[in-house]
């Protein structure tokens, strides 16, 4: 049972410091690590220009910013890689917006077919670039893992200039140039930039050194593909994150890509009122949809199309794969289902060569959700067995991985609770084995079950007011999660289940006034403890507190943290 702990009282000197704030916005600033007026105004109304540092403070950007501007100038076929998620995707829409901006024509953007390319260059990839007459290649997250490849690139005479976010290996690849805040000797004061928002800082770069003749600020319109990345990628919506959507979403309210007008036309989203919970829930999905269900190049064609015929037919599309995606996983999340029972698994090794590697990430993360243990996923893509992991914070993928018997997995890669592998088809019954041996000594980090509570709330205080003093706080996301406030002895007014197949659940509770609030829980409806509520029932509730937009009904709601049933 997860154990609810009021936050700590802002300390009386910190508060003085903090000025004239209301009370409830000092404690929130106060656990962000904010701790004077100056800093809270930087927070709280975050400024462009102020709230930006000097790309050329990177390690090697401008080494890479200048070879670029010398590709551009002397019309060398250059070579843009990006990976085949929201991230890649986007950050190669901020240089093609960049290079058709300035009308330099003389490029080709690679995105790769996850199955058949896989993660990354390939050599058959650089093979075909060399063929085509390219000079520079430039990998937008992904490439730092890339020894061999880029080897074989230099080899050919191309030039390669890597810019990615991943950890950087302790030989890394000998490119032209890496820009990368994860590697030796890097200095600049954000160090979690998804891999669009460093794309970003090189175009500022770029933009900087080359002196194009363009209007000074134009990149503020690359934005709303870099929010979309950053808050698809879940770095820390904090400092330059944090300004990067902050203004994104207000590029977002305003943009012209005749692909997300699509998209906001076709799920019923007001352009005015677009929220980081619609990215993160809605458009980032849908983004990521085409690389997982068929190529990405479609998301990337949706983002930089002119057309609108093309846009909506582009946007059917990536509806009817993302419905695709959504059946796929429910299926397999059945299939584990079924595997596990009754009992309560402390890691999940489970695999099937029908399943698509595609869709496992979705499905661990859900399975992760459900079962809060490691998962570990794999599936058959083209000749390739391929898997996806997710950790619950009690051991590091990586870490783990690396220390299983050598030679059991091909290929592995990705963060410390999200991750990725690949090993060959007649070793997955032996992964299984191993994965459960291992966990069973590995270092295991204490999970926290605490719930950090802003304040108790009242249920009749729940509505516009309430929700302005908290909305100054957007875009909430990785390190600036949403306040939760604890409501005790709540009496359900109305129990309802909805969504595909009934997973998510709404509570509804009636206020003095007898106006209803609602609480919503996604994926909880089929949780045990929580399928024996009813009408009538007393529970204390965590909840933060939030505005949805949807189908253009405005409502302020709860989002369900945690449940306690009065006995």
């Amino acid at each position: 049972m997860k154990q609810w702990v009021l936050r700590e009282k802002v300390p009386d000197d910190v508060a003085m410091e903090l000025g004239d704030l209301p009370e409830m916005a000092k404690s929130i600033l106060y656990h962000r690590g904010v701790k004077t007026r100056a800093d809270a105004e930087k927070f709280l109304n975050p400024k462009y220009g102020d709230s930006m540092d000097d790309p050329l403070l990177i390690l090697n950007m401008e080494k890479a910013a200048s070879r670029i501007v010398e590709a551009i100038k002397n019309n060398e076929r250059i070579i843009v890689f990006g990976d085949y998620d929201a991230d890649g995707i986007c950050s190669s829409v901020v240089f093609h917006d960049f290079f058709k901006k300035i009308g330099f024509e003389n490029f080709h953007i690679h995105i790769p077919d996850r199955y058949l390319e896989g993660y990354g260059l390939s050599l058959k990839a650089i093979e075909e670039f060399s063929k085509q007459k390219a000079k520079l290649i430039i990998t937008l997250d992904c490439g730092a893992t890339n020894v061999k490849e880029v080897e074989h690139a230099n080899s050919l005479g191309l030039e390669v200039i890597i810019i990615d976010h991943h950890i950087v290996p302790e030989n890394p690849p000998q490119a032209y140039a890496i820009v990368d805040l994860k590697q030796d000797g890097e200095t600049y004061p954000t160090k979690f930039l998804s891999g669009a928002g460093i794309a970003f800082k090189t175009i500022c770069a770029i933009i900087k050194i080359g002196r194009f003749n363009i209007i000074p600020g134009w990149e503020k319109w690359l934005l709303d593909a870099v929010a979309i990345a950053t808050v698809a990628d879940m770095v820390p919506l904090l400092g330059e994150n944090r300004t990067l959507v902050y203004y994104g979403l207000k590029v977002l309210k305003k943009t012209q890509r005749p692909g997300l007008l699509s998209f906001f036309r076709r799920l019923r989203l007001s352009p005015a009122n677009i929220t980081e919970d619609d990215v993160s829930f809605t458009i980032a999905p849908r983004i990521n949809v085409a690389g997982r269900m068929d190529h990405a190049t479609v998301s990337f064609n949706l983002l930089t199309t002119q057309s609108e015929q093309e846009a909506n037919w582009i946007g059917e599309r990536l509806e009817t794969m993302n419905g695709d995606r959504k059946e796929a996983v429910d299926k397999i999340i059945k299939m584990i289902d079924s595997e596990i029972g009754n009992t309560r698994p402390k890691v999940i090794i489970t695999g099937d060569a029908s399943w698509s590697p595609g869709v496992l990430g979705l499905t661990a993360n859900r399975a992760l959700e459900k079962y809060n243990c490691p998962v570990f996923l794999w599936g058959k893509g083209g000749d390739n067995i391929k898997g996806s992991c997710r950790s619950n914070g009690a051991i590091n993928l990586v870490d783990f991985m690396k220390s299983l018997p050598a030679g059991l997995l091909d290929d592995v890669g990705g963060h410390a609770l999200s991750a990725g592998y690949s090993l060959a088809e007649d070793k997955t019954n032996k992964l299984k084995e191993e994965v459960t041996k291992l966990y069973a000594v590995f270092p295991k980090k204490e999970i926290d079950s605490v719930i950090d509570i802003e304040k108790e709330a009242d249920i009749d205080n729940v509505g516009a007011a309430f929700f302005s003093g908290i909305e100054v706080f957007q875009p909430f996301g990785v390190d600036n999660p949403k306040p939760v406030f604890s409501f005790k002895n709540l009496i359900i007014n109305g129990v309802k289940k909805f969504g595909n197949g009934g997973v998510h659940l709404q509570l509804d509770f009636k206020k003095n006034d007898r106006k209803i609030v609602s609480a919503i829980g996604f994926f909880m409806s089929n949780q045990p403890e929580i399928t024996v509520l009813k009408p009538g029932q007393k529970i204390d509730l965590a909840a933060s507190i939030e505005k949805s937009n949807f189908r253009a009904k405005p409502e302020i709601r709860l989002r369900i943290v945690d449940i306690k049933i009065k006995r």
